[in-house]
């Protein structure tokens, strides 16, 4: 009963906006909610550490800032990243963990191949100022807000509905043996 949605889905509302709109209310177990709510928050923390880093790499002497497309690209990264961060832990929104998971992912993706292969005729290092910590830090981010914005999009399969599931066999558990009492009766 824990895991049950509580809000059905308006009227007045296409089904995908309610989707997308869905926040950790959609439960009522307040453990439940605290979790997802905290499990967001450590990943808008890295969405924020990311921006803070890029903003910090960019503005430092010798820093990304001279560097032609890398330079407003790591700037307009910095806002950018700030921004969502702090709207993903304000609304707790599922379309703001989704865009806050991606703005990561593209974010690692790039750094990858910045390093791999060359980004803009700019090569990177692993051995960078906060290279690998920037890796690491948007992955799990980017892990952590995946895994919440699982919890909200299907919040009957987000690991819950196995204990939905068991009372509702001891539910047909009971009225079998019940059904039996009453036919021995």
């Amino acid at each position: 009963m824990h895991g049950r949605p509580v809000h059905p889905v308006p009227q007045n509302r296409p089904w995908w906006l309610a989707v997308l709109l869905r926040g950790p209310s959609v439960y009522r177990s307040v453990l439940v909610r605290a979790v997802i709510t905290l499990v967001i928050a450590a990943g808008a923390v890295c969405v924020l550490g990311s921006g803070v880093i890029h903003l910090y790499l960019w503005g430092k002497q010798y820093g990304y800032r001279s560097i032609p497309t890398i330079g407003p690209l790591f700037l307009l990264q910095g806002i950018v990243s700030i921004l969502i961060g702090l709207a993903t832990i304000v609304t707790r929104r599922l379309v703001v963990v989704f865009v806050a998971a991606g703005l990561l992912i593209v974010s690692f993706c790039s750094l990858i191949i910045a390093v791999e292969h060359g980004l803009f005729g700019f090569q990177d290092s692993w051995y960078a100022p906060y290279a690998k910590a920037t890796l690491y830090e948007e992955i799990a981010g980017a892990v952590l807000l995946l895994a919440a914005a699982v919890a909200l999009a299907w919040p009957q399969r987000a690991g819950l509905a196995r204990r939905g599931r068991s009372e509702a066999q001891a539910t047909q558990g009971q009225r079998a043996v019940g059904d039996s009492r009453v036919s021995g009766s």
